[in-house]
């Protein structure tokens, strides 16, 4: 019997050719992007998973509800670690991590750039990042010593035993040198904390300066809570700690906000789960869009079902001949339904392996694009492989099981009457199709509004250039400031220059993808100010034309300009509370021990706009790292002054790697997560009104088949061809009008939520949805303009004739 259902539903395949390949090729192409969609997902919400007390694990936040605006910070001090195990019972275990940049290091001749995090001993106790040769309790013991990943070991020492190497890790000239006590796997990629290496954080320059500052916010402090307590009563216990430890801050809080009197609203210490870390936190990734994703894989798959019941019901009258047959020969129900249900099966099972075939042919192009990093390796982990076969499964006992109930239950007097017809399709096509169009709608009007806002953040003024200036990373092996200098001395009679100058922090993320933030809190006057802190150099307003209002610019004529001078923002002015800021000093009260302000520049923005702005600090050091080089150049032809400079970086830093861009391609890096999401729901609408029309198509041909005797029938009594494509035409058309009638609101609603999680924001155009409207209805009509066409033109002599 099986072998009989076998062949008998490849033969209706092969005989309804049309009505297979639109199925097979719907659910295919369903089927690899859902996998490409739920496999994002999936990864995402996989982050530090892997860490066996995970529920135990948290990050501190310290909240802040100043006269600036509500702010978090993730980075806290160094005294803090050790306080909160003296004072609170319920803390298990404290770590500092500070996940530092990229940093030179050095074995023998051979130099690597590699990431350098400094922590606690307990490190290795705390977190699961399994320690492949050493001890992972007595792996820190000693200040330093030092853990390398094994992809590291492999590129300082290849083959040779790494244990008890001593590397030394910073510029050639100023290194720190370390002892090889670890080599522990590589971290995972769905781990929030990445590292090459991990030495204690004592060995951090300025920790002797900052072990007892409680104004350096500089790290990240891990807890880990103990098994009998939770994170409300921790949470409880560290209102006390706050008030203890941040009374200054928290008193000038409370002068801010007179109204406000409980500590929880004004300062307060948060936990963060270790499963929540990828979630929260400034820039990123937001867990709606994870669960976007995941509604977009859903939402195809479901239109691709959709198009398989709507062929399937419209197939089924062709086939009810067939069944009365069966039925009359004693077929039961069960066995019609389990024929019928199988050959959905073997639709559904062919379109799955396409569908697998499909997606790893466009998973390097989907990682190319989005650079998602995806593996086809985790498609076979345990947990993906149950969560798609339930998905397989699900649809196919849904989707494929309807249709096959429903034609099992055909009744055999209506078959052998002739009773049973596809002319009154019933209100379950039609929803079917209006889904499917509203779905589409949905998406279509979601990319364009997430294009709009995309290009309006783009083109939004940021206060300074960014056409023509050149930012080159100098490198570790390299010391920025000789660098600077003999680059300013080549380049000082070159036409093509028009300034130079040097900074610790890029702006935007050049080619070497780094980029770092440092914010500052500062107590003037009873106010509480956060700022940037942007390391610059001489010239750096001039090279980025950023305008000066008051004051001066730094200038080496003054000596003190880089020891205690400062540039500030106007917001930093307006948040002090003074109209002339010009020579006041905060952070202390003389030149000692305070910040002078020499100048006032317009407001910018050294970070996204999509991100908190707060004002800028800009000061000057002679002993602080420049990292990046800033070269402001002429118009007429930019790449011929990246020529040049290519040339003279040989000879001013001739071990170092050459990686110019202009800080307009630097800046988009800003805009990455708005820019995914973009093309990421472009690209799921695109094939959303693909497989629409796809079923459209196909609906279409069998309506107008099932009318081709009425078509003819109107064409004798006089109708036009074009009145039959209009009475043909307006049926689909009001299909899709509805669609937009419930698809355009619910797009309007969620667009405006949106969009209010940005400072800076359009405004929604009605003429934008009227627009999307519009073009789904003209793809609707040219999707079944063929056909129609086509039978409003035939002979009807030829549909009029019967067997």
């Amino acid at each position: 019997m099986f072998k009989n259902y076998v062949t008998i539903a490849w033969r209706n395949l092969k005989r309804n050719k049309l009505h297979s390949t639109i199925n097979i090729l719907g659910l295919a192409i369903a089927f690899s992007v859902c996998f490409i969609l739920f496999l994002t997902a999936y990864f995402q919400l996989s982050y530090d998973s892997f860490h066996t007390d995970k529920s135990q694990l948290f990050r501190t936040t310290l909240f802040t509800n100043s006269s600036q605006g509500v702010a978090q910070n993730t980075q806290l001090p160094l005294p803090i670690s050790p306080a909160l195990v003296s004072e609170i019972p319920d803390i298990a275990a404290a770590v500092r991590v500070n996940m530092g940049l990229k940093e030179n290091v050095s074995y023998l001749d051979k130099n690597i750039e590699r990431v350098v995090t400094r922590t606690d001993p307990g490190f290795f106790e705390m977190f699961n990042f399994p320690v492949k040769t050493g001890s992972s309790t007595e792996t820190l013991s000693g200040i330093q010593d030092i853990a390398i990943s094994e992809s590291m070991a492999k590129a300082l020492f290849g083959e040779t035993d790494a244990i008890g190497k001593e590397i030394g890790i910073g510029k050639i000239g100023s290194q720190q040198y370390f002892t090889v006590t670890a080599i522990v796997n590589d971290c995972p990629r769905n781990s929030s904390i990445q590292f090459d290496a991990v030495a204690r954080i004592e060995s951090l320059p300025d920790y002797n300066n900052n072990e007892n500052n409680w104004g350096n916010n500089s790290s990240y402090v891990f807890l880990k809570i103990a098994a009998q307590s939770n994170q409300q009563m921790v949470e409880s216990k560290l209102v006390p700690f706050v008030e203890k430890y941040y009374s200054d801050q928290l008193a000038q809080l409370k002068t801010e906000h007179p109204e406000t009197m409980e500590t929880r609203d004004l300062l307060s210490l948060n936990l963060t789960n270790m499963e929540e870390i990828h979630f929260s936190g400034e820039r990123s990734t937001p867990l709606a869009l994870v669960y976007a994703i995941s509604g977009l894989g859903a939402f195809i798959l479901l239109i691709a079902c959709f198009n398989f019941v709507n062929l399937n019901l419209a197939q089924s009258f062709r086939r009810s001949r067939e069944l009365g047959v069966r039925k009359t020969l004693g077929a039961f129900k069960g066995q019609l339904f389990l024929q019928l249900w199988g050959e959905a099966f073997l639709l559904y099972g062919i379109g799955f392996i396409l569908g697998i075939v499909l997606f790893t042919q466009l998973l390097p192009i989907f990682n190319a694009q989005f650079d998602a990093r995806l593996e086809l390796s985790t498609l076979f982990e345990p947990g993906f492989i149950m969560t798609m076969m339930g998905v397989f499964i699900m649809v196919t006992l849904i989707a494929g099981g309807y249709p096959a109930l429903k034609m099992a239950n055909f009744k055999l007097v209506g078959i052998l009457k002739g009773t049973i017809s596809s002319k009154k399709p019933g209100i379950l096509r039609n929803s079917l199709l209006v889904t499917q169009f509203a779905i589409s709608t949905l998406l279509i009007c979601v990319s364009w509004i997430a294009g709009q806002q995309l290009d309006f953040l783009r083109q939004k003024p940021i206060g300074f250039e960014r056409e023509q200036v050149v930012s080159i990373p100098v490198g570790k092996l390299q010391d920025g400031r000789k660098v600077l200098d003999r680059l300013r001395n080549e380049l000082a009679n070159d036409p093509n220059v028009i300034a130079i100058s040097g900074t610790a922090t890029n702006l935007g993320r050049g080619r070497d993808r780094m980029t770092s933030r440092t914010t500052i809190g500062i107590d003037y006057d009873q106010n509480q100010i956060s700022a940037d802190w942007l390391l610059g150099d001489f010239d750096y307003l001039k090279t980025l034309e950023i305008p000066l209002l008051k004051g001066r610019d730094f200038d080496p004529k003054f000596a003190n300009d880089t020891i205690n001078a400062v540039v500030v923002t106007e917001s930093f002015v307006k948040a002090m509370g003074v109209t002339d800021p010009i020579g006041k000093y905060f952070g202390g009260d003389d030149a000692a021990s305070g910040h002078q302000i020499i100048g006032v520049v317009a407001d910018f923005n050294a970070y996204s706009p999509a991100d908190i702005t707060l004002p800028v600090v800009i000061h000057l050091s002679s002993s602080e790292a420049i990292n990046y080089i800033f070269l402001k150049v002429v118009a007429e032809d930019p790449q011929l002054v990246i020529d040049k400079l290519s040339s003279v970086w040989e000879r001013v830093a001739s071990n170092a790697v050459f990686e110019p861009s202009f800080l307009n391609e630097n800046l988009q890096a800003w805009y990455e997560g708005e820019s995914i999401m973009t093309k990421i729901f472009a690209l799921a609408s695109g094939i959303a009104i693909f497989l629409s029309c796809l079923g459209l198509f196909a609906i279409s041909l069998m309506v107008i088949e099932a009318r081709t005797k009425e078509i003819g029938i109107r064409k004798v009594l006089g109708a036009s061809v074009n009145r039959v494509v209009y009475s043909i035409s307006i049926y689909f058309l009001r299909l899709v009008l509805i669609s937009l009638v419930i698809a355009l609101p619910l797009a309007w609603f969620a667009m405006q939520t949106w969009i209010q999680n940005y400072v800076y924001r359009i405004d929604l155009n009605p003429i934008t949805f009227l627009m999307v409207g519009i073009m789904v209805a003209i793809i609707a009509l040219a999707t079944v303009g063929y056909h129609t066409v086509k039978a409003a033109g035939a002979n009807p002599v030829k549909s009029l004739r019967t067997e």
